[in-house]
């Protein structure tokens, strides 16, 4: 109850709802004490529609602060009480803090699924452009001398376009639409082992402090994820803070029920083992870090950031189920916690270090689909020059009619994943009807949606990505040709 403008009675679920030690605490003193400054306007005039038009104030959302400082969301409807003989306001609310937030985490989170599709797209479409501009530049790099005067140019095209493909696997990663190839990782000496990539990274002013939790459990995880975590985490570190600093990297153990688990984006209760970089540099306001995972948002100066490092950090972490929190202070510093789920073995996966040995020539056939001409015509030639007989379709029908009519065997069928009227796996499904051992090899600039569910490759399944150098396609088809008996 309300009485110019006084509280004059509240009831025990205000009491707690403003965490007040009693209802004495509040009754006498200003509502508009406890209304958020943004509110008050919207307060005054629900107060004059009650009071002078006698019409009830209908439901609306507020907020409101409590004793402590805490602002939260409530749902208020009001009307006209008479109450010890004056006259009053009878306000009903409701907390919905908890579900504000949850709409905002949806929001947030549909916002940048939104962007992460658009940008998965363009990073495709780009990657089978990188991928023609690779491709001519090996041949023709292979075909002039050493002292050609052309060679710096093609050589230069040649690192732009490799540079170019680092900025698109970012862009897949964020779009979580990047092939990983996870393993149960123990994480401490997964970090451990990054540690000397990362003291170079920071620089000598920046003190490095490594702290690896006790017992911890496996998560299943990419290793190569996790250095463009870490990497991408300490070269934001080291950009916020001036001259000397610190930077502490450790490891936990962690438990979320529902509670704890609501108040982080995103998160659902369970085990957790998590990863957390904290730094003491400039921090971040409040307005930076409800942007600081959206890809291009950067507050770097132009031609010194991309803007998809924490873009590509926060697309790693939940392309393998888990989740991030940012928390920040402006002059205190910047804390990323990084929840991976844990792993319900302790077996760990041995990491294989042989290198791969080098390309021998071939003489098997190799059927290349492939719906980008350019792509098709680099392809088949690459493959040709390494002795291979070569096949060329250039989508699935044409590939099945090949098929129907080429007596000889085919040993490999070499297929793109996104082509129009069937996908390469439902052609490999149709083919390996009539070629029941031939190998199967697809590319793609993408392949989340087809072969890599959720980013991660069947162990059935042999991909290799564009753009591809042509060394790395050759020794892909020449592993995949020894892997199994031939057809």
């Amino acid at each position: 109850m309300v009485v110019e403008g006084r509280f004059a009675y509240v009831n025990p679920a205000a009491v707690r709802l403003f965490g007040a030690a009693s209802a004495e605490a509040l009754i006498g003193t200003d509502v508009l004490h406890r209304v958020h400054p943004d509110d008050h306007a919207l307060a005054l005039s629900r107060r004059k529609l009650v009071l002078v038009l006698n019409e009830p104030a209908p439901l609306v959302e507020m907020r409101f602060i409590a004793l402590d400082g805490r602002i939260f969301d409530v749902e208020v409807q009001a009307t006209s009480i008479d109450f010890a003989g004056q006259r009053g306001t009878y306000a009903a609310a409701r907390d919905i803090t908890a579900r504000k937030r949850l709409e905002e985490h949806v929001r947030q989170s549909q916002k940048l699924e939104a962007v992460g599709r658009l940008a998965g797209g363009v990073a495709h479409d780009f990657n089978n452009t990188l991928a023609i501009i690779l491709g001519h530049a090996e041949f023709l790099l292979g075909e002039i001398g050493s002292t050609h005067s052309s060679r710096d140019d093609v050589e230069a095209i040649q690192r732009a376009a490799l540079h170019s493909s680092a900025l698109t696997r970012q862009l897949l990663t964020y779009a979580r639409r990047q092939v990983s190839a996870p393993r149960v990782l123990d994480l401490n000496a997964a970090v451990s082992e990054t540690l000397s990539m990362l003291r170079p990274l920071i620089g000598e002013s920046i003190a490095l402090h490594w702290v690896p939790g006790s017992d911890l459990g496996a998560v299943t995880l990419d290793p190569a994820q996790l250095d463009q975590i870490l990497t991408n985490l300490c070269a934001n570190a080291r950009d916020a803070i001036d001259d000397v600093g610190a930077l502490n990297i450790a490891t936990a153990n962690v438990s979320l029920d529902g509670t704890a688990a609501m108040s982080i984006p995103e998160a659902l209760p369970g085990n957790y083992v998590l990863l957390t970089v904290t730094d003491n540099g400039r921090g971040m306001a409040p307005e930076v870090t409800s942007r600081a995972f959206e890809p291009f948002f950067t507050t770097k100066p132009l031609g010194q950031g991309t803007g998809l490092g924490l873009a590509t950090v926060y697309g790693i972490v939940r392309q393998n189920h888990g989740f991030i929190a940012l928390r920040s202070e402006v002059g205190v510093g910047t804390r990323f916690e990084i929840y991976f789920p844990a792993h319900a073995s302790s077996k760990l996966d041995e990491v294989a270090s042989a290198p791969v040995p080098e390309l021998p020539k071939g003489t098997e056939t190799v059927l290349v689909v492939e719906d980008e001409a350019d792509i098709l015509r680099l392809t088949a030639r690459a493959l040709r020059a390494q002795g291979y007989v070569v096949l060329t379709a250039s989508g699935p029908e044409e590939a099945l009619r090949i098929l129907d009519v080429h007596a000889e065997p085919v040993h490999l069928l070499l297929s793109d994943v996104m082509m129009p009227v069937m996908s390469g796996p439902d052609l490999a499904r149709e083919v390996s009807k009539q070629r029941p051992n031939i190998r199967v090899l697809f590319m793609s600039g993408f392949s989340a949606d087809l072969i890599a569910r959720s980013g991660q490759l069947d162990p059935d399944v042999e991909f290799i990505g564009k753009p591809f150098t042509l060394g790395e396609l050759t020794t892909h088809v020449r592993k995949v040709l020894d892997g199994r008996p031939s057809a």
